[in-house]
């Protein structure tokens, strides 16, 4: 019965840690569409 909620959670926490990952790179992945025009 725990199995579901133990997979979704490890689901959402995967998400996150995901997005924790990737919110250093937003900046400089922005500067880079605009330095090349796309933006």
């Amino acid at each position: 019965m725990s199995q579901p909620f133990k997979d979704a959670f490890n689901i959402f926490y995967f998400i996150g840690f995901i997005l924790v990952l990737l919110i250093p790179t937003l900046p400089a992945t922005l500067s880079w569409l605009k330095f090349s025009g796309l933006l």
